[in-house]
């Protein structure tokens, strides 16, 4: 899924949000549009920055559900 970024030398674009994590690791990229607006780099929180959450493991929760094949089993 294509997701819009403005890179470090200020031109807007869009890449595959697969590839924001690396992008934002080598400084490509200065801000990202999340849901809720634009997310500055080194200013809002990303992913696998830690923290605390007390709610339920959706992924294992998930997981559980997927046969080998990677299809829902219910």
């Amino acid at each position: 899924m294509n997701m819009r970024v403005m890179f470090q030398n200020n031109r807007a674009g869009e890449i595959d949000s697969k590839l924001l994590e690396e992008m934002i690791s080598v400084n490509k990229i200065k801000m990202f549009m999340r849901s809720d607006g634009w997310a500055m780099v080194g200013i809002a929180h990303t992913r696998g920055e830690g923290g605390s959450y007390a709610g339920q493991n959706r992924r294992s929760m998930y997981s559980m559900m997927l046969d080998s094949d990677y299809r829902i089993v219910i």
